[in-house]
């Protein structure tokens, strides 16, 4: 099938290779995944990217580490509170027999993974956040997290405003990864859903005091400020705070070796 927005060689490659795995919760909610399903002395790795398109967004990472230990890129339900994806994410992991696992989280895949260790904590040996925020108040200046809009907008209104805002960016990797996935990455009610979430986020309840967590961040985000950054630091004085100086809102896109570099190293 032609899409209207192709998605970029790397990305395509990685789909064809890994075939897409479908779990349902007992109330039907529905989840996505790939699986490498490498058998690894090393716990797995699991991927949370952010709102925007599915978890084939983290493919560079899943690609860098495949060789090295099983590794699940999850495509999670939008419109759930973050402690029904925490249980969805254990029931998914259960379903998988993963047992403890490294999880990796950025923006707001990174915001529900600390509910989830929260809630789950014995399921997760190390905790990377990686530019995320703290709650709703943070992202409440872009007009594309607009709060009382998202709550009134139609699924065809918002994916009209984030295809203009994102078809003005310059042409390249990040520009065709995000309109490929804003068209053909999720359901357009999910994505909506998603953005809510986002919009009426509020501060975990309950830090997880993990060890091996890392909060992560670039100098170049144009999402999460710095005060934001700062905020999102304070909440986990005890952890390791990784500052990058490239990479934007999505180094797992523009700029993966450095993080992936840190994730090694994280991960030893």
């Amino acid at each position: 099938m032609s899409l209207v927005h192709p998605s970029p060689p790397g990305l395509s490659g990685y789909v064809g290779s890994a075939p897409l795995g479908r779990f349902t919760e007992a109330d039907d909610t529905p989840w996505g995944y790939r699986d490498n399903a490498r058998r690894s002395a090393r716990g797995p790795l699991i991927l949370l990217p952010g709102a925007l398109g599915n978890g084939d967004t983290a493919w560079q990472v899943a690609q860098a580490f495949d060789a090295e230990r099983r590794v699940v890129s999850v495509t999670y339900p939008g419109g759930r509170s973050p402690a029904q994806l925490a249980e969805g994410l254990a029931a998914l992991l259960r379903h998988l027999g993963t047992g403890p696992v490294a999880l990796w989280g950025s923006s707001y895949g990174a915001w529900w993974a600390q509910h989830f260790a929260a809630r789950f904590a014995q399921q997760v040996s190390a905790l990377w956040l990686g530019n995320t925020f703290v709650d709703g108040s943070d992202v409440k200046a872009s007009p594309l997290f607009d709060a009382a809009w998202l709550d009134t907008a139609t699924d065809g209104e918002v994916i009209a405003r984030w295809h203009a805002a994102l078809a003005a960016r310059p042409d390249d990797l990040l520009r065709n990864v995000q309109l490929h996935m804003l068209h053909h990455g999720l359901p357009a009610g999910a994505f909506r859903q998603r953005l809510r979430q986002v919009a009426h986020a509020q501060a975990p309840a309950a830090v997880p005091a993990i060890a091996g967590t890392v909060v992560c961040d670039c100098a170049d985000d144009p999402t999460i400020t710095p005060a934001v950054r700062a905020r999102v630091r304070a909440l986990y004085p005890g952890a390791r705070h990784l500052g990058l100086a490239a990479g934007g809102h999505y180094p797992h896109i523009v700029a993966p070796a450095p993080l992936i570099a840190a994730m090694r190293d994280w991960l030893a």
